[in-house]
């Protein structure tokens, strides 16, 4: 989808895969979020409510991973 966003959050300190540059073609964006702890996270979800936070989730199957 074009101006999607991949966040990559809770990573370890591992390469992160290569990928063809062709995924970001159409303006998407990978970022990612250092020094993340599972504490960070809980903050987060109290504070999400207040803020607010909207999401667009749409589920997919397993094997359409690499289209999500």
């Amino acid at each position: 989808m074009p101006g999607g966003v991949v966040v990559c959050a809770g990573i370890h300190m591992s390469d992160i895969p290569s990928f063809p540059y062709a995924w970001l073609w159409g303006e998407r964006t990978v970022c990612s979020v250092a020094n993340l702890t599972r504490r960070d996270g809980e903050v987060f979800l109290a504070l999400a409510p207040r803020v607010p936070v909207r999401t667009d989730v749409e589920t997919l199957p397993l094997d359409a991973a690499n289209e999500a």
